[in-house]
């Protein structure tokens, strides 16, 4: 009876144990996640998207304990992506790594409503574009490069992730603000058009802060103008497209995950929670102001869900003005 007694003790003391220890690393209160993550990319290897979500996605297998795997599927603009994430299973374990440019197909090239068709997770970052051109391109100025281009009007090319997208829209006003005129050489994704542009092969392309810091600093491109209406810190040396060629002009974007329509609350919140942290977590943080983007401030799933279908109107409406003129 003494061997029993003490056998039940030692069995009831590991269980107390045991239970203290809690849930398996990664594991929340909704057990959630217990398999590996995928986020699809709406853009090739090499571009902005891309450069920013996989130190995150790093960061996040360490935290939830889990693999987390980036798949990028760039063209269309963005489509190809949306349409992959869309039919996936509404359970978490398939986000979108999406941009401006996913809220721009959502109203002009897509037949469902992408504000019920996803579920908006986490706001990451937002940043300006870099007016960049190859070396080649004998300017080192926006008016300078103005004046090339309206001497030599439908010879230079600019490279986008595809028409329709927001690079496209951006050098579509850039020209008709300054009155040239540049060849369109679309993409399936900003990362293959600027690695056309660092051989050459394109003449200048708007490519974001991320992608573009390593080649302007190793002198591979050149960088003329940022795009946002006032100078960033990261690029304190370049002059905004406003102050010197183009008037008001004031382009950005934005980087974001969305998830299949219907997930889970509870997993929305976990996901929120975990990568917000991790975006203004001081190691990335630092890295993304030091390429000019600015993580955005940690919110709520529901916050966030009310910025993005602000979102979603506004270039909604953006695009109807754009539609109604000659």
């Amino acid at each position: 009876m003494a061997h029993l007694r003490r056998t039940a003790l030692l069995l009831a003391c590991f269980s107390t144990a045991a239970a203290a220890q809690g849930p398996a690393p990664g594991a929340g209160s909704t057990g959630f996640p217990q398999k590996p993550l995928r986020i699809i990319v709406s853009s090739a290897p090499g571009g902005g998207q891309d450069l920013t979500i996989r130190p995150i996605a790093q960061i996040l297998a360490e935290k939830l304990g889990v693999a987390v795997v980036v798949d990028n599927r760039g063209g269309a603009s963005g489509i190809i992506a949306m349409d992959v994430t869309r039919q996936a299973a509404p359970d978490g374990y398939t986000l979108l790594a999406g941009a401006t440019s996913v809220s721009l197909m959502g109203v002009t090239k897509v037949s469902y409503d992408i504000r019920k068709v996803f579920d908006p997770v986490v706001h990451l970052t937002s940043q300006p574009y870099l007016f960049v051109v190859h070396p080649s391109v004998p300017v080192r100025t926006p008016n300078e490069f103005v004046t090339l281009a309206k001497s030599k009007p439908g010879v230079l090319t600019y490279g986008t992730s595809g028409p329709g997208s927001l690079h496209n829209l951006g050098m579509d006003l850039f020209q008709s603000v300054t009155g040239t005129k540049l060849v369109h050489v679309p993409y399936k994704g900003s990362g293959p058009a600027l690695i056309d542009l660092l051989g050459g092969q394109i003449n200048l392309m708007f490519t974001s802060t991320t992608s573009g810091a390593a080649p302007i600093r190793s002198g591979k491109l050149r960088a003329l103008a940022i795009t946002s209406r006032e100078r960033v810190r990261a690029y304190p040396e370049l002059p905004t497209l406003a102050e010197t060629v183009a008037p008001g002009y004031e382009l950005g974007n934005i980087y974001y995950l969305l998830a299949p329509g219907g997930t889970p609350q509870p997993v929305l919140h976990t996901l929120n929670a975990e990568i917000s942290r991790i975006a203004n977590s001081p190691e990335i943080r630092d890295r993304l102001a030091a390429e000019g983007a600015n993580p955005a401030p940690p919110q709520s799933v529901e916050q966030f869900r009310a910025q993005f279908v602000r979102e979603v109107d506004k270039w909604q409406q953006v695009t109807k003005r754009a539609h109604a003129k000659p």
